[in-house]
């Protein structure tokens, strides 16, 4: 235990931060993740979102609620430790306000980051005066987590006097028989992510285009929110119209079943935190095509458990989707190995066992869990289904 965790009186509930779990994206999926697998039934939680997508004025509206929800929270929960899930820019923002009102409170805050573009928000987007405060969030935090060694180090860079420590994300195995695809059916390649350059969708679709030639069967799916005329459009110059589909973001059943589907998912990103939809696709023991980028190293060994090719490398991209779509051998090996990683160090267990030692150094002990029910919400009765 650090000095400063030393100081603190124990905690006796925990109050958590983040997204609307109806909406989209990563943090709502390591949220949803915590719920399925009990996190909020060992412990006393409640749940408060500050972010919901939509508008300026639904964002504006869903945040001036969530800091009073937040602050109402704070008076009336029985010694709660502030667990707050925070990303970069505006999502940083809404969280910023959450910290002080943890410190106005006098209650301890965990900041739990997220988003692979929090370097770039702190270096090269923000003044001076923006990195102080954010050094200064950083730096008043009980303590910083961070999603792999890579990013400890670097938050470590921005703010020296934070405590910063690694809890990884993890994801549930499914079973075993909902695994395999219908045999005789030639794999597709699926993406599941934000349609945007960071996240390489771009890149994707031109690695594509070089090789639907060879498998004219081949089908891309690319699953999420973003710009997906953009990606369209590119589907249409390269005459891939018929063999690229956009279903937008999927509900867990539809993601499900893509996943039982697919034959190989790729996520080329430029930049990464530790991206869920990589996990959960390793899980269902799917080969994957992938970036060096954050913490993914730490989870793909390259040969081993999945590829890697350097962002931005389109031709690079094509060899490893054409080797991988050429070679069932190869898949089937990759696959295996990319589940057993999951199993070993990536499963929902392991992370929850891991933020269960965080919480315990707070004074929080687990009770007995019933898996499955929806935290608590501010504003609700403690322990309802809200």
């Amino acid at each position: 235990m650090t000095h400063r965790m030393s100081r603190l009186a124990p905690c006796r509930s925990v109050l958590m931060v983040g997204t609307d779990l109806d909406g989209t994206g990563g943090i709502r999926a390591v949220v949803c993740g915590y719920i399925d697998a009990g996190l909020f039934d060992r412990y006393r939680c409640t749940y408060v979102a500050t972010h919901r997508p939509g508008s300026v004025w639904t964002k504006a509206a869903m945040a001036l609620g969530g800091w009073w929800r937040v602050a109402r929270a704070l008076a009336t929960l029985d010694a709660p430790l502030v667990h707050i899930q925070t990303a970069s820019r505006s999502s940083f923002w809404r969280k910023s306000v959450v910290c002080l009102l943890a410190r106005a409170a006098r209650r301890p805050y965990l900041l739990h980051v997220h988003g692979g573009e929090f370097m770039k928000f702190y270096g090269e987007e923000s003044s001076r005066l923006v990195q102080r405060v954010i050094r200064h969030t950083l730096a008043h935090a009980a303590l910083v987590i961070a999603l792999s060694e890579e990013w400890r180090e670097r938050l470590q860079t921005v703010s020296p006097t934070a405590c910063v420590e690694v809890v990884p994300n993890g994801v549930r195995l499914p079973e075993i028989p909902a695994l395999r695809q219908p045999r005789g059916r030639e794999p597709s390649l699926l993406f599941v992510g934000d349609l945007i350059r960071a996240k390489g969708t771009y890149d994707l679709l031109h690695a594509f285009a070089l090789v639907a030639g060879r498998f004219p069967h081949l089908k891309l799916t690319c699953a999420g929110g973003g710009d997906v005329d953009a990606i369209r459009r590119l589907a249409e110059e390269h005459d891939l119209q018929q063999r690229v589909a956009c279903p937008g973001w999927l509900g867990p059943e539809r993601l499900r079943a893509e996943l039982a589907g697919a034959g190989v998912f790729a996520l080329p990103s430029y930049a990464e935190g530790m991206p869920m939809a990589l996990l959960e696709a390793m899980s269902w023991g799917l080969p994957v095509i992938a970036t060096p980028v954050g913490g993914v190293p730490q989870v793909i060994e390259h040969e081993v458990n999945g590829l890697l090719v350097g962002p931005g490398d389109i031709d690079g991209l094509a060899t490893a989707i054409e080797r991988l779509m050429g070679d069932a051998a190869l898949r089937e090996r990759l696959g295996a190995a990319a589940r057993r990683t999951i199993a070993t160090r990536f499963s929902l267990d392991v992370t929850l066992d891991r933020l269960g030692e965080v919480y315990r150094r707070f004074g929080l002990e687990p009770r007995e869990m019933t898996r499955g029910r929806r935290p608590a919400r501010a504003g609700a009765k403690a322990g309802s289904m809200a």
